[in-house]
């Protein structure tokens, strides 16, 4: 596509949505567009722009889903960190003329639901938006609630998603709330939704509590590839922790293209990338080592 380097962020990811709708829909698979301009368009937080388009598809479905953007020139990103591909909730595509990117989802962290029950759940429920001129699949309303809910949650260190936490909580009208309370039951994401329903004021409904996941644990932790080396590194037994250690500091182009869609591949820019890593690293290890501190003894 001649020239795709030239959109704006936001029409590349309105473009991206239609493709995957076509693309979807020619060949009969179910998704429902979470988080992003759908979640704005619903009122849940506010217009800003999106790096990427989350897609959840029907779990038997997914490798099919990335095969036929595969077909259209979308690649697959990898991830170097073990901790990272131990709990696969989804698969990011890229394309070398598309600035932006399609996270494929079969689950979503903090729903603990078998991911075939979840999918079913938000399915039953769902409705529809125009966006980019197409008709589109998006969760209810109390369904796009606890997408932007748990997304926040897992990253509440993050400026952004404080922001977007804070700003969720007064969009949300207080007659949804049973509806988010019975809904998170069937998604069992009761327990890591938790902090979001006490801030809601929800403590006094009845509530099915359950306990988080290890996952849920990690991804809580786990906030960046710096922490998710470190988690890795700890973890892994000691005749693998250089292999971990010499990932880290010198990972492949393909990590490096993961953080930088426009990676300079010469010698110089690769260096500069190395050299830029190394610096957000050092700087994020007293956090992150405070982090999982604290989630071991929680």
């Amino acid at each position: 596509m001649e020239g795709a380097q030239s959109l704006h962020q936001d029409e590349a990811v309105l473009l991206a949505t239609a493709l995957v709708d076509y693309v979807a829909a020619s060949a009969g698979l179910q998704v429902l567009f979470i988080k992003g301009p759908a979640a704005t368009m619903m009122g849940l937080r506010e217009n800003h722009v999106s790096a990427d388009v989350d897609v959840l598809v029907r779990p038997d479905q997914l490798d099919k889903m990335v095969e036929l953007l595969g077909a259209r020139g979308w690649l697959e990103r990898q991830s170097g960190v073990s901790v990272v591909r131990q709990y696969l909730h989804s698969r990011t595509l890229y394309h070398p003329q598309w600035n932006c990117d399609i996270d494929v989802h079969d689950r979503f962290p903090g729903m603990e639901a078998p991911r075939e029950k979840a999918f079913e759940t938000l399915w039953r429920d769902r409705q529809y938006l125009v966006l980019a001129t197409r008709t589109i699949h998006v969760p209810s309303i109390p369904a796009a609630v606890i997408f932007q809910a748990l997304h926040s949650l897992r990253a509440m260190d993050d400026p952004r998603h404080q922001r977007e936490y804070s700003g969720l909580l007064q969009r949300v009208d207080a007659t949804l709330h049973q509806d988010i309370v019975d809904l998170s039951a069937e998604l069992e994401s009761t327990a890591a939704l938790k902090p979001f329903l006490d801030d809601l004021g929800m403590a006094d409904l009845p509530v099915r509590q359950g306990t988080v996941s290890e996952e849920w644990r990690h991804r809580t932790s786990v906030h960046g590839t710096g922490t998710a080396y470190l988690v890795a590194l700890m973890e892994s037994p000691w005749r693998a922790k250089p292999r971990v250690l010499a990932r880290a500091i010198f990972p492949s182009r393909l990590s490096l293209r993961h953080d930088d869609l426009y990676l300079d591949d010469s010698v110089t820019g690769i260096v500069r990338a190395y050299v830029s890593r190394w610096g957000r690293g050092i700087a994020s290890l007293p956090s992150a080592a405070r982090r999982i501190r604290a989630t071991r003894r929680g």
